[in-house]
């Protein structure tokens, strides 16, 4: 498995693990909370840019969901150079939401109030010291006040580049870096309070956070293939948590196995799901209750979990389309969002009701796609996103996305 601090098979598995237009997940998810309550506070530079926005209103499950979609603020103000893509959202409240995504600079962290989202750069510290760099992939609180995101630094060692983990927080005013022990390899967080968080990373491991020290567990997970890219980490409770992921064979996209972990509040066990190889590996999980989980294979299949076992959603809407997605987002066990490249399905407890995502023909520049979703978000009384990446006309990836309601 893979073994480099704080490094993702992203980039050389994209054209491996992609399906249905989305970007493969590695080290992309933020979790449903997480919080860390020390670090120096420095301001990153706070900017504003236009974005334009395309919306839908339809009727899903028991209530009305208009949904809008924006291109955040981007550097470049246009899709060349580099891609841009959100990959991880936390929110806060209907008007405060925050999102990451890469590259990092000058908009590594987005911000929504309610109205428009703005763009603001890394915080003064070793990310941004000369030579170094960094991206910000994951990004989960508690509250508006406490906020933590993660990601991967390339840190200049006097001529030699060394990746580590780095690790922001934002206490409702500023963000700023937070020093983290050299052997500590973050990937996808959450937590429940300021003193109990946890991530996993690809080495297998689970590191948790106290609000002092950080404790290193060895994830239980079968060495079946010998590269690992954990995607995912949810809990219901401090006693409820699952992470998922993918275990892979390089450059092999037909050896990929489905990694399950569940945490009882003692130790970590490894589930099995019925997903094998080849049918895919996992790029999310959302946990709602103890009895009530859902997680998504790379192929966009829906599994479930019942509180006793996991099992294929089968599911279908009032097209007769099967459920499908990337990602999920869940309200309540009666509210429960799924997201894909041209869908938005909803749960009601009883039934699925599936919306088109808005046109694009809004968005600027004109003729962007949208891939499938790589993170989303909810937060009461109904405020649902979810974001990644738009293609150009010409088919390269351009421009991230986010797409949202206020009243789901």
């Amino acid at each position: 498995m893979l073994k480099s601090k704080g490094r993702t098979a992203r980039a050389e598995s994209a054209q491996r693990q992609g399906s249905g237009g989305r970007r493969p997940k590695a080290w992309s998810r933020a979790g449903v909370l997480g919080a860390v309550s020390v670090g120096v506070i420095a301001l990153g530079a706070a900017f504003s840019v236009p974005a334009s926005a395309a919306s839908v209103t339809a009727a899903s499950g028991a209530a009305a969901a208009s949904f809008k979609i924006f291109n955040p603020p981007s550097p470049s103000g246009g899709p060349a150079g580099s891609p841009e893509a959100l990959t991880g959202l936390y929110a806060a409240s209907p008007t405060d939401v925050w999102a990451v995504g890469q590259p990092g600079g000058n908009d590594a962290f987005e911000h929504w109030n309610g109205t428009s989202w703005t763009g603001q750069g890394l915080p003064a510290g070793l990310a941004t010291a000369a030579g170094n760099s960094a991206s910000v992939s994951f990004i989960t609180g508690t509250s508006a006040s406490n906020i933590t995101a993660v990601g991967t630094g390339d840190i200049n060692t006097g001529g030699t580049i060394v990746q580590e983990s780095v690790t922001f927080h934002f206490n409702g005013t500023a963000w700023s870096e937070l020093t983290i022990p050299a052997n500590v390899t973050l990937g996808p967080v959450t937590a429940f309070s300021a003193t109990n968080l946890w991530s996993v990373n690809n080495n297998g491991d689970a590191e948790q956070f106290n609000g002092t020290t950080w404790t290193t567990t060895s994830l239980p997970v079968p060495a079946e293939e010998p590269d690992l890219d954990m995607t995912s980490i949810s809990g219901s409770s401090p006693s409820d948590i699952w992470a998922a992921g993918t275990e892979f064979n390089e450059g092999l996209h037909r050896d990929n196995s489905p990694v399950l972990e569940h945490f009882n509040g003692t130790s970590w066990s490894n589930v099995s799901v019925p997903v094998a190889s080849p049918t895919g590996g996992l790029t999310d999980v959302v946990a709602v209750t103890p009895s009530d989980a859902y997680a998504v294979t790379t192929v966009g299949a829906i599994l479930h979990w019942n509180g006793t076992t996991w099992t294929l959603l089968n599911a279908t809407t009032q097209t007769g389309a099967a459920v499908t997605g990337s990602e999920v987002a869940a309200l309540s066990a009666t509210d429960v969002w799924v997201g894909s490249s041209t869908t938005l399905d909803n749960f009601n407890g009883t039934t699925w009701t599936s919306l088109p995502f808005p046109a694009t023909t809004g968005l600027t520049p004109a003729g962007q796609t949208l891939a499938s979703p790589d993170a989303a978000a909810a937060v009461g009384p109904g405020t649902v996103w979810f974001a990644g990446n738009t293609f150009t006309a010409a088919g390269n990836e351009g421009l991230p996305y986010a797409l949202g309601t206020s009243n789901g």
